[in-house]
């Protein structure tokens, strides 16, 4: 499920976790991006045609790791559950 942006007061100070079987394993908040959300979609528009529905991928925080099957990634956004992903 998308979150519409305007879900948000600001893009410039949003928590979100990545947890990997229910222990938190990343942790960040958009202030701490070198660029931010507008300026990343403004780049990106100038080469690509964005639609609704694409995903640009930004890099990740510290605390990237190996994946195994059977683990569960759970994904939140201000303590909020945006995905929940069983790995088979």
């Amino acid at each position: 499920e998308f979150l519409p942006k305007i879900s948000w007061t600001s893009l410039k100070n949003i928590n979100f976790e990545l947890h990997k079987n229910n222990e938190v394993v990343q942790k960040g908040n958009t202030a701490l991006m070198l660029w931010n959300i507008d300026q990343i979609i403004a780049y990106v528009s100038q080469y690509f045609t964005l639609r609704t529905g694409d995903i640009i991928f930004t890099g990740t925080p510290q605390g990237v790791g190996a994946v195994a099957e059977n683990d569960i990634l759970e994904g939140f956004i201000e303590g909020k559950s945006v995905f929940k992903i069983d790995v088979k």
